[in-house]
């Protein structure tokens, strides 16, 4: 071989040496680039989906923290490179559920609503169904009556006038235009009932449901969730004895929402791409039959947030009633961060599952003594006269229910009707009786002064509600309650946020 050939050769060698250097470099750069999408998705900020939750978004898929938290030995990355941070804070997630305030919605749902005219004219129908038996009892009741006058004439005279008491019965007995009169009456209000139905469909203004009946009119659960509300209360009416949808109100005075997949849908989507929350979910009154009611939500939250492959129920089960309620930060590591608890309908449920709590085996709802207040001034009366029985309060419940329930801070009031009435009467305004204008009442001085009397009072504070939130104190009262809640029960104060 000459020198040509070597220097061929050799040049052929050094080209290929040279190619195969910058494919190595290449798929160095590559997969540096790879790792450092992947290193950016697992320590994004919460929002950001998770890969398990991109590909299958179903409840109960650890995301990938979780998975690497759950190796024996591995420590969770986002942990070390910062604390956990527990629906939003990191000072709370060493308290257990019970011991956290949690910022809730009053009739969390009542918005968009319509009348349910269908409901209202059915009700007022089936009332013309009643005209009938009415007509029936007055036939036998003006019966006994004409017996009595038969029975007393003979009694009177003698026996061979009694024809003429039979011949009285027999008249009385025919002679009953007064029961007809009033079947004629009764049976002509189905025209009532469908000039009502035309004025509820068409002469009903939208601002009368704004008014009256929406509680969070422009914030929907999907927007209160951004904003951060974590306790949501849901009222429920059924129709056509078949489903449930939310609501606002009973009887002939409901007003009717959505329906509960859609809500569900946006509460899992959450759910999943913020790991790191906890909510709580309360269903409250309800308006139609409670059996298939219940039966139906009870379905709704299993088809929506257990997963149907593994079986892994993204709610919370207290199994025990005896054992402690874990940790924010436990509820977390086992993806079991949605908490449900059915009022009156519990005992409704048939097979009910685990994962639905008692509201009033668990919490006494500031509610049922507050009711009847329409006024800031009422509200806080009753709140201070409550609070004040502290004591009372505390051993009776752990004589009823050997433990001390958890209170509550519903900051709500009704309308007040006399206003109304005394207005209409003269022809004026009856003034801010929206509940818009009634929430500004006692959304801000009226709320933080019922808190800091009541809260020294008591052991655990669980919720506080109220209606339009966005125009409130809500989030700092809670996250001042809660950082007393760390004092109170971690006995520190090192990771509590400032004031």
């Amino acid at each position: 071989m000459d020198r040509t050939q070597c220097n061929t050769i050799l040049f052929l060698l050094i080209i290929q040496l040279l190619l195969l250097y910058v494919n190595l470099s290449q798929l160095k750069v590559h997969n540096s680039q790879n790792f450092a999408i992947l290193v950016n998705k697992r320590d994004a900020q919460a929002g950001t989906p998770n890969i398990n939750q991109t590909v299958a978004k179903q409840a109960g898929t650890p995301n990938i923290n979780q998975t690497v938290a759950k190796q024996a030995g591995t420590p969770n990355i986002n942990q070390t490179v910062e604390p956990l941070k527990c629906n939003g804070d990191a000072s709370i997630c060493d308290l257990r559920y019970d011991q956290v305030t949690h910022p809730g919605t009053h009739n969390s749902i009542a918005y968009n609503l319509y009348f349910d005219c269908n409901q209202t004219i059915r009700n007022c129908l089936d009332s013309v169904s009643v005209c009938s038996k009415q007509y029936a009892q007055c036939l036998t009741t003006y019966g006994m009556q004409c017996d009595a006058q038969t029975s007393a004439c003979r009694q009177r005279n003698p026996q061979w006038l009694h024809w003429l008491c039979d011949g009285f019965n027999k008249t009385c007995r025919s002679s009953n235009a007064l029961c007809a009169a009033w079947n004629a009456v009764c049976t002509n209000s189905d025209r009532v009932c469908n000039v009502w139905g035309n004025a509820c469909e068409v002469d009903i203004p939208d601002w009368v449901l704004v008014c009256f009946w929406e509680n969070n009119p422009g914030y929907p659960v999907a927007r209160q969730l951004q904003d951060g509300i974590r306790l949501f209360d849901f009222d429920t009416c059924l129709v056509n004895n078949e489903r449930g949808v939310f609501c606002h109100g009973q009887n002939t005075a409901r007003a009717l929402g959505g329906e509960l997949d859609p809500t569900f849908q946006v509460i899992l989507d959450f759910m999943n791409s913020n790991p790191n929350e906890i909510i709580t979910i309360e269903f409250g009154d309800t308006d139609g039959d409670p059996q298939i009611l219940s039966n139906y939500i009870q379905a709704k939250l299993e088809q929506y947030f257990v997963n149907q492959t593994t079986g892994h129920s993204m709610m919370y089960s207290m199994t025990d009633p005896n054992r402690p309620w874990i940790t924010l930060r436990e509820m977390i590591n086992n993806n079991t961060r949605i908490v449900i608890f059915f009022g009156r309908i519990y005992n409704n449920v048939q097979n009910r599952q685990p994962w639905i709590h008692y509201t009033f085996g668990w919490f006494a709802e500031s509610y049922s003594y507050t009711a009847n207040d329409m006024t800031a001034e009422q509200l806080v009366n009753s709140f201070n006269g409550y609070c004040a029985s502290s004591e009372a309060v505390i051993r009776n419940d752990t004589q009823l229910y050997g433990k001390v329930r958890w209170q509550t801070i519903d900051d709500t009031v009704g309308i007040l009707p006399n206003d109304i009435e005394d207005a209409i009467k003269m022809g004026k305004s009856p003034g801010p009786i929206c509940l818009s204008d009634l929430a500004l009442s006692v959304n801000y001085d009226v709320l933080e002064n019922i808190v800091s009397y009541c809260y020294p009072r008591f052991p655990y504070f669980f919720r506080v509600r109220v209606d339009h939130y966005w125009q409130s104190s809500l989030f700092d009262v809670v996250r001042k309650m809660n950082q007393q809640n760390v004092i109170k029960f971690l006995g520190n104060t090192t990771n509590t946020v400032p004031t």
